[in-house]
């Protein structure tokens, strides 16, 4: 079923080019044809953009699904005081200027003068310190505010903000991913999770939102006036739900200009169609997560488990042309905090992954399986329905290895259970790598089912420490150095495999994912700099 059928009302479907589908689609959301039209030619269809997955919630920051393109779609709406150029370098947000003392401990920084709410009330140093209060007392999902120290107020805006103690990273995590709020809106509310009047989307972005259809899973985002990064190129954006099918033909029909993602195995229909393709490794690994508490406490069973995988048959079974081999030691090709130095790459090696089993103490029956004190081995591997495919070719590898292994493929709400109450030897799962390095504490000790789960590591753990207060990027990548050494021996978990993304463009606009990803570390090439001219 097209684009039209699904978004626009039949009386409009003989006009559905061009002006005839605005107009079509401004009756549906409720908006004036007459001010659709008054817009500048080039300006007065607006840009739209599929989405597979639809409603991503409310856009406002404590009530919007807790996922990266939810909080992309919501960094439209809602500035952060540090912004990111189509480069990945970061730049003014609504702070004009930061500065760092030399001490370290406190950032200056100077507001855009002309920033407004989208209900015209100016933006101040005060909404700056309000958030930040405010979410101290009610954690933002994707953003702490826990290193903070205090603020002090300099003026109406200006504000000075001091830390608890030295991080390097503080404008590409904290400031870059807190959205700010609006204290004269914020300020009453006692509950933010419950906040979804239109009130709570009130932000100070280039677009506003001005519809919401939350069982169809659309979005109608209008650009703002004066915006201090500069003019939105489109006077809208519609966000609407479509398959990868229904979105190329829209695309086809001149319906749709951006396909957020498509599957990567559909890219030669896009690319024979001519349309402008952006892939990149996604850098959302699917990894093997391990038990730590159970079967795999010693990291030579870790190490023997990764030996018995094989990777390169993974790849060309499970994800022909769609993925790339993933580096052991966390952060992967193209991030700037990778290593140059090689890490252990644990190359498909059956002899060396026996000789660990048995100097383990394991040993194998008559029958070759693998067996400890005389009891058969069998390993649950659990999943959720998105990874079947590869569970089973890893299953089938173990398997013929010499394990039992019962494979379970379940709901997330199920796995995160059975995951709390360690029942379970290994779990396979995707989990990003970008962002700040100050997100990898949680990762790698965090107690969620897609964190590594890893116990308390001393010399790990004071790597993860050091580099947080290191005093410049170079200190920074020299420990996170050593860092990936040891994540590549230790295994918190065993990195198998890194998924392509693909975002695919009309003639309208294009652009490459960004580098290290957006803001939180979203793999994404739509990072509303794109929107802005």
């Amino acid at each position: 079923m097209s684009f039209v059928h699904r978004f626009i009302r039949p009386r409009f479907l003989a006009h559905a080019v061009a002006a005839g589908l605005a107009l079509g689609a401004a009756q549906y959301f409720g908006l004036g044809a007459e001010a659709l039209m008054a817009a500048e030619p080039d300006r007065q269809r607006p840009l739209v953009i599929t989405d597979s997955k639809g409603d991503r919630g409310m856009l406002a920051p404590y009530v919007h699904r807790k996922n990266g393109i939810a909080y992309l779609y919501t960094s439209y709406i809602f500035d952060t005081l540090v912004s990111q150029d189509v480069d990945g370098n970061s730049v003014p947000g609504l702070a004009r200027t930061w500065t760092r003392s030399q001490d370290g401990l406190s950032y200056a920084l100077e507001l855009q003068r002309d920033a407004k709410w989208h209900d015209g009330t100016p933006v101040t140093a005060d909404d700056v310190a309000f958030t930040l209060r405010y979410m101290a007392e009610h954690p933002y999902v994707f953003g702490s505010v826990k290193a903070l120290a205090g603020i002090e107020m300099e003026g109406v805006h200006d504000l000075r903000i001091h830390i608890k103690r030295a991080e390097y990273g503080l404008v590409e995590g904290l400031f870059s991913a807190i959205p700010i709020l609006p204290r004269h809106i914020y300020e009453g509310v006692k509950d933010p999770f419950r906040f979804a009047t239109p009130e709570a989307a009130v932000g100070s972005g280039p677009y506003r939102l001005a519809a919401y259809d939350k069982a169809q899973g659309r979005y109608r985002l209008e650009a703002t006036e004066d915006h201090p990064l500069g003019r939105p190129r489109f006077d809208q954006i519609w966000i609407v739900k479509m398959g990868p099918d229904a979105a190329l033909q829209a695309m086809s029909t001149g319906e749709v200009d951006v396909i957020s993602y498509l599957p990567p195995d559909r890219l030669p229909e896009a690319l024979d169609a001519g349309f402008a393709v952006e892939t990149s490794p996604s850098d959302h690994v699917l990894r093997l997560g391990f038990n730590h508490r159970g079967q795999f406490q010693k990291k030579e069973l870790r190490q023997a488990i990764a030996y018995a995988v094989d990777r390169s048959a993974l790849l060309a079974i499970a994800f022909p042309g769609v993925a790339e081999l993933a580096e052991t030691g966390y952060f992967q090709p193209g991030s700037k905090w990778q290593s140059d130095e090689a890490t252990e790459g644990y190359a498909y090696d059956p002899a060396q992954a026996r000789d660990l089993l048995l100097a383990a103490g394991w040993t194998q029956n008559s029958a070759g399986r693998w067996q400890t004190q005389g009891e058969a081995i069998r390993l649950r591997l659990l999943t959720d329905g998105r990874e079947v495919k590869p569970a089973r070719v890893i299953a089938e590898q173990l398997e013929a290895f010499g394990f039992a292994v019962d494979l379970r493929v379940m709901e997330v709400a199920a796995l995160r259970s059975l995951v709390a109450d360690g029942d379970y030897d290994l779990t396979l799962f995707s989990s990003s790598t970008l962002g700040d390095p100050g997100n990898i504490r949680r990762r790698v000790f965090g107690r969620g089912w897609n964190s590594d789960r890893f116990p308390a590591d001393p010399k790990m753990a004071g790597l993860i420490k050091a580099q947080a207060v290191a005093q410049s990027q170079a200190e920074r990548q020299e420990i996170l150095a050593r860092f990936q050494q040891l994540y590549a021996e230790k295994l918190p978990s065993y990195m198998l495999v890194n998924p392509l993304m693909a975002t695919v463009f009309n003639d309208k606009l294009s652009a490459p994912f960004m580098p290290g990803g957006v803001a939180i570390g979203i793999p994404s090439a739509l990072h509303k700099s794109i929107f802005l001219e």
